[in-house]
């Protein structure tokens, strides 16, 4: 919604108030339950304008005060002291198939009994402490991400053992079948049933009266192994990324520390009621911790917050609960944020680092072009994301069936088989491996910077199988294509094995180079005078556009590469075209399939 439109709600909604209030009986109450009778043409024809516009002014009882008070003699109560809720965002009722929101506000006096229209308070000191605490958990965890890569591909392929027993050309293999079969062990003996994202929106998804007991009650128990193994799939070369662990732990540790309070508030209080809407406040810590853990993880200081509160919405917006949880999510972020990047690291420097075009580009980028652009990304994205996730759920549906339940012993050497076909993948195509977010320059400039040079490149020596050399430019929209269905499958077949991990850059990558492929075939219907921008603002957002189909994020998942994108980027010429492409693919998806990758409770 505009800010004029919300300017003339508001003031619709301050001018139905004051006449109302000034034409009753003691203004007890401003709005009868039952429908109005035409007692006033004026108050009617009020009523429906305050209908036209979504906004809901609930009855007050006779103790409760009006939202302004008129008092003889008292010049300062003349003043409105209106209070609005947070805009929330609503699924209808109505109409089961249609997936628009609802953007409602509420008007509501100081005392309401309305569940749906209570303001949910969250104490500040609390939400700076889940802020910082899971800041922090994410900038560990990003720390040690790079020094698990270190040890894994730069010093022991040089250790003696290495060279001894592992030839450079089977280095890939080894080493991603050795680390699969550790993680698909420990993670079907001891720990089957790892709090990830997938829980995370399964019960945060539900709009009214979450299941928070579902969130674990140990945060050590719960976030170590999920930190652990998710860690050693992602630095021993899986297409599985550190989002979706830092979403499920940061989340854990949001909850415990708000169950603490709540029982530090009992304490002393005597023992009894805290005064705390507990399952409220554990529900605004969860976003909170999930985006704080985002943010130091990742360093996206706006899109983490978005992102982790779009996320438990199927259609591309925000729960009630999230809406109402803005404010404090964005708190803590922010302080997280302060924390991580002003004293634990000072001296680096702020900003993305990818670039999407030429450092000149040819001609400007036109409206029609970017229309056009973004309409046919976001369709190609919203039909390749729902192929993408109709063919996991085939998969795993086929190996993991009830019917075929077997053994724990069987089912690690399901994982071990997937393990070895992914490491086989990545062989042929080492470009494929890691989680993305280090190498994808490589993919987002069609390979122009070699692999080798990016923060993920492994020894050229490893690479001696690979079908397209992942040291030079992609020679033809086919090497493009060979790329982006190998990087597809390994996150597919990754998934099916039930490996941690998540996949936000993973797909961002495998977007990059499909759409470096969908250019080059669309290159012959591109005019002459067609502006060097076009091809960049396609291949972006088509990235964005098969993300959002499969996390449902449009505004998030912009975001994301908006901050990560490097300062010679023209993103007021490109993010037009890839926001346009970001929302018709969760359009276009919901209607293509009912079905999502993510489990949503509503």
């Amino acid at each position: 919604m505009s800010m004029s439109s919300m300017n003339m709600h508001s003031h619709s909604g301050l001018l139905f108030v004051v006449l109302l209030a000034l034409n009753s009986d003691g203004g007890h109450a401003l709005i009868s339950p039952s429908p109005l009778s035409p007692r006033s043409s004026q108050r009617n024809h009020v009523s429906r304008s305050v209908r036209a516009t979504n906004i809901n002014i609930k009855p007050l009882t006779t103790t409760s005060p009006l939202p302004f008070n008129i008092k003889t003699g008292n010049s300062a109560s003349l003043i409105p002291l209106l209070r609005w809720n947070n805009i929330q965002t609503q699924q209808p009722r109505h109409h089961s198939g249609d997936s628009a929101l609802l953007l409602r506000s509420s008007l509501a006096s100081s005392s309401t009994s309305s569940e749906d229209d209570a303001i949910t308070t969250t104490p500040v000191s609390i939400t700076l402490i889940v802020g910082i605490a899971s800041a922090l958990l994410g900038y560990l965890y990003s720390k040690c991400l790079k020094i698990g890569f270190n040890v894994l591909w730069k010093q022991f392929p040089n250790s003696s053992i290495s060279k001894s027993f592992i030839p450079s050309s089977k280095h890939i293999m080894v080493t991603m079948t050795l680390a699969g079969t550790i993680v698909a062990t420990l993670s079907t003996l001891y720990f089957p049933k790892m709090f990830s994202a997938h829980e995370y929106i399964h019960v945060l998804s539900k709009e009214d009266n979450p299941n928070m007991d579902k969130f674990p009650a140990d945060i050590l128990k719960s976030i170590v192994p999920l930190m652990a193994l998710s860690l050693l799939t992602s630095v021993s070369g899986f297409s599985m990324g550190p989002e979706a662990p830092m979403v499920g732990a940061g989340s854990v540790v949001g909850v415990n520390l708000g169950r603490r309070y709540i029982a530090s508030k009992k304490k002393g209080n005597g023992g009894s009621d805290s005064g705390i809407d507990e399952s409220k406040l554990e529900e605004t810590l969860a976003y909170a911790g999930a985006a704080g853990a985002l943010t130091g993880a990742m360093n996206f200081p706006l899109a983490g917050p978005i992102f982790a509160l779009e996320f438990t919405s199927r259609h591309g917006g925000l729960t009630r609960a999230a809406g109402k949880s803005w404010s404090a999510v964005m708190m803590a972020t922010l302080a997280g944020m302060a924390v991580v990047r002003g004293l634990l690291g000072p001296g680096a420097h702020v900003g993305g680092h990818f670039t999407y075009t030429a450092k000149a580009a040819v001609g400007a980028l036109h409206g029609r072009e970017m229309v056009l652009g973004g309409l046919l990304m976001g369709v190609s994205g919203a039909v390749v994301g729902t192929c993408f996730h109709k063919g996991v759920a085939f998969l795993k549906k086929s190996i993991w069936s009830k019917k075929s339940s077997s053994s724990k012993a069987v089912s690690i050497g399901k994982k071990l088989l997937l393990v070895m076909i992914i490491g086989w993948i990545s062989t042929l195509f080492p470009q494929t491996m890691f989680w993305g977010e280090p190498s994808l320059q490589c993919m987002v400039d069609g390979q122009c910077t070699a692999f080798s040079a990016t923060p993920h490149g492994i020894p050229a020596a490893m690479m001696q199988a690979a079908r397209v050399n992942p040291n030079e430019p992609f020679a033809s929209g086919t090497a493009a294509l060979q790329v982006g269905l190998a990087k597809l499958s390994a996150i597919a077949l990754a998934s099916c094995a039930k490996l941690p991990g998540g996949v936000i850059f993973p797909l961002l990558s495998n977007g990059a180079s499909l759409g470096h492929f969908l250019v080059s075939a669309l290159q012959p219907f591109f005019s002459a005078a067609s502006s060097s921008l076009v091809s960049p603002m396609m291949i972006m957002s088509f990235m964005c556009a098969m993300l959002t189909s499969i996390t449902r994020t449009p505004l998030g998942s912009v975001l994301i590469l908006a901050f990560t994108a490097s300062g010679v980027t023209p993103l007021s010429v490109l993010l037009p075209g890839v926001l346009l492409a970001s929302y018709v693919s969760v359009w276009v998806s919901e209607r293509l399939s009912k079905d999502t990758f993510f489990s949503y409770s509503e």
